[in-house]
């Protein structure tokens, strides 16, 4: 059949209408989006349904549970300070705290939400892509609903994204693949618009601001101008490449990327974070960039293994720095990987998906795969934004080899993987319910590293296990003799179990392999303050104090021990510089209440251990300082009546008892205080001063009564 040709001035009809041929197109109706959507979320909440009562785990403590700067959602100054570099994600645990204070349900809600967020960004991401002019001849765009409805399930449910959804901390790797995500989308669909429509520059306007917002989120979003790049290259790109000023295009890219210029070095000093890492976390390297670009050839080949074969997995990797690029492993690693690249550039003209999808990856693990060091070498969330990639290359990888003829064949492929990597996924979640769980796991996988061994320790002590914290950290010690968090906890397991002796050893140890540990001269303090020695107790809390301004249970202890030799103008000051740190601590006010009443000081005295039963209205010894103060200044019936409140809350407090029997002895009323002296002597029948004024409240009744 003769081909028909174009006369000259005649135009080219793009995208002319086709008539669907029987069998080829996919059908669908109204209902179809909002059924996968629904399938989505319903796998999701299946397989996450084990997660919510899953504990708070290793960062989770300084993030979140011992960081008072999200305790106060209006004190924005706090809580965005607590992590400078990424305010968005500390404000979201802000919100959590301000609702639900340190109950782990809400947190993994608001991480499903967001995972949930992100597997419909997928969606919608792979729809908009297989709308591209670039991609309109390919074959598979026809079952582009059916690809990005798959994708989406296999992101939803891939195991190795328990540890951006589970482990509470890394919402931050999941919220700034959110608003990566959404900024792509936005952008792209804002390019597939007509010329002229105003919802064209609100989406472009959405784009923006969305990219702001991940760059405020975590420090990986700065590749996403480069990623909007490519998009434009890849997808709408469809003749000669070249850069016109006159578009406004080429002027919302340069802003993106001078925005992400002027964060980068707000947020991060860039002549420090090149800077060589000691050995940290119980790994005995250095990490220098060199060494850590050579190890992350290695390190993202383990990535790929993973997302393809995701079993195995573990926190924490021990996995070895390469010093040398001839390495086997890194020789290797790298030549894969550049295999990788190189087919991404020759797939850009037939399979413009799949070399999208490989750039995608690298492209988006440049910020923690490159020359800038991080501690630890390897962690899993950091595949999450990457994996978009990586199932954009699968699917659509399957459809193009599979084609019509086998398409079902190649739903039933990945329906299968989706099934079992949401079974992995829910017996994942199983392995992060606690921390004891959680190590446990780890150590069976790397059973020669220090620092899961450690971390099972502090779980046993979790549970009191004292000897086994003792039995873990010492195996710790005996990986790495230079392991400091090891000597640290099982001197803490030393001082519950009593031996103070042993816990100097292991906190002078701790000291000396990390002089500016504040923990350890703070908790050597306390051992020393358990066995009376009062000068050294005062050293290491003042050592801990000069590391750490704010290390209020310092000031607090070392004002007991003022308070101990009666030195009380030095007790007030340190409990007033505690209050100051952390004004929510009733037993501090208390405290400086009794400092002030050996001074005389009554007014003040009664004000704090007022405003410490304003704090919590159950504090016994608060209504019994309370009283003695009232009784001192000859108020009996007021210190009656807090003495009675004292004996509501505690009412084995035979203190109470006693201090109230003299009130009422004070007052004439020797029945009511033999009575109490009674019941303070039931409590304890050696309490020699209860007998004594028992004994001379005898005297008096019988005196009256002779009357």
């Amino acid at each position: 059949m003769n081909k028909t040709s174009l006369k000259k001035g005649q135009k080219r009809i793009r995208n002319p209408k086709k008539i669907p041929q029987r069998g080829k197109q996919v059908k669908t109706n109204s209902y179809y989006d909002l059924v996968g959507l629904a399938a989505i979320l319903l796998l999701a909440i299946i397989i996450y349904s084990n997660s919510f009562s899953c504990s708070f785990h290793f960062d989770d403590f300084p993030r979140i549970v011992d960081n008072h700067g999200i305790r106060n959602l209006a004190d924005v100054k706090a809580w965005w300070n607590s992590y400078p570099s990424r305010p968005i994600g500390m404000f979201t645990f802000a919100l959590n705290y301000h609702f639900g204070h340190l109950n782990v349900w809400g947190y993994h809600l608001v991480n499903l939400i967001v995972h949930v967020i992100n597997a419909f960004l997928v969606w919608w991401l792979t729809l908009l892509i297989f709308s591209s002019p670039a991609l309109e001849e390919y074959k598979i765009v026809r079952y582009k609903k059916l690809i990005a409805l798959l994708m989406a399930l296999l992101f939803v449910s891939h195991p190795l994204a328990t540890q951006s959804v589970t482990y509470i901390i890394q919402r931050m790797a999941s919220m700034v693949t959110m608003f990566y995500m959404l900024s792509i989308a936005l952008y792209m669909k804002a390019r597939l618009m007509n010329k002229g429509n105003t919802l064209k520059y609100l989406l472009f306007a959405g784009s923006f601001f969305s990219a702001v917002a991940a760059m405020l989120t975590k420090e990986n979003a700065f590749t996403l101008p480069f990623v909007v790049i490519m998009s434009e290259l890849f997808f709408f790109r469809t003749k000669k490449i070249s850069i016109n000023f006159k578009d406004y295009r080429v002027w919302l890219l340069m802003g993106i990327f001078i925005v992400s210029i002027i964060i980068i070095p707000y947020f991060k000093s860039t002549s420090k974070i090149f800077n060589p890492i000691g050995p940290t976390n119980g790994h005995t390297y250095t990490v220098t960039p060199y060494y850590y670009f050579l190890t992350q050839f290695s390190v993202i080949v383990k990535y790929i293994q993973l997302l393809f074969l995701p079993v195995n997995q573990m926190l924490d990797y021990d996995f070895q720095v390469s010093n040398h690029f001839f390495e086997t492993r890194t020789l290797l690693s790298f030549l894969f990987l550049l295999f990788l690249i190189i087919l991404g550039i020759i797939l850009f003209k037939k399979h413009r998906v799949i070399s999208f999808g490989i750039f995608w990856f690298f492209l988006t693990l440049l910020v923690e795969s490159s020359i800038i060091p991080i501690e630890d070498v390897i962690f899993e969330h950091r595949t999450y934004l990457p994996s978009f990639g990586f199932f954009l290359i699968l699917s659509s990888g399957i459809f193009i080899l599979l084609g019509d003829k086998y398409r079902f064949l190649a739903i039933i492929i990945l329906l299968i993987i989706t099934g079992l990597n949401s079974w992995l996924t829910f017996e994942r979640n199983k392995i992060w319910k606690d921390d004891l769980s959680l190590w446990s796991d780890n150590v069976s996988k790397t059973p020669n590293l220090a620092r899961p061994v450690t971390n099972r320790g502090v779980a046993y002590a979790e549970l009191g296990q004292w000897d086994k914290t003792i039995s873990d950290c010492s195996k710790a010690i005996k990986i790495n003799p230079n392991y400091e968090p090891a000597y640290y906890n099982r001197g803490l397991a030393y001082v519950n179990l009593k031996q103070p002796d042993k816990a100097i050893a292991d906190y002078t140890k701790s000291i000396v392999i990390n002089p500016n540990s504040e923990k350890d001269y703070y908790n050597r303090g306390v051992a020393y303050q358990n066995l009376g020695q009062w000068n050294k107790a005062i050293d290491d809390y003042t050592k801990t104090i000069k590391i750490d301004t704010n290390y209020e249970k310092a000031y607090y202890n070392r004002g007991k021990i003022y308070e101990t030799l009666n030195l009380w103008d030095k007790a007030i000051s340190d409990y007033s510089k505690a209050i100051g740190i952390n004004s929510n601590f009733e037993r501090t006010y208390s405290d400086r209440g009794i400092a002030y009443a050996n001074l005389g000081q009554a007014e003040k005295a009664l004000s704090d251990f007022s405003m410490a039963i304003q704090i919590n209205p159950n504090f016994e010894k608060a209504y019994f300082n309370r009283g003695l103060e009232y009784a001192n200044l000859g108020q009996m019936e007021n210190a009656i009546t807090n003495f009675s409140r004292a004996l509501e809350i505690q009412p084995n407090f035979k203190e109470a008892y006693s201090d109230r029997g003299l009130a009422y002895a004070n007052l004439g009323q020797f029945d009511k205080a033999i009575d109490d002296y009674t019941k303070a002597l039931g409590i304890d029948p050696n309490f020699t001063l209860a007998y004594k004024n028992r004994e001379i409240a005898y005297k008096n009744l019988i005196n009256i009564k002779k009357k």
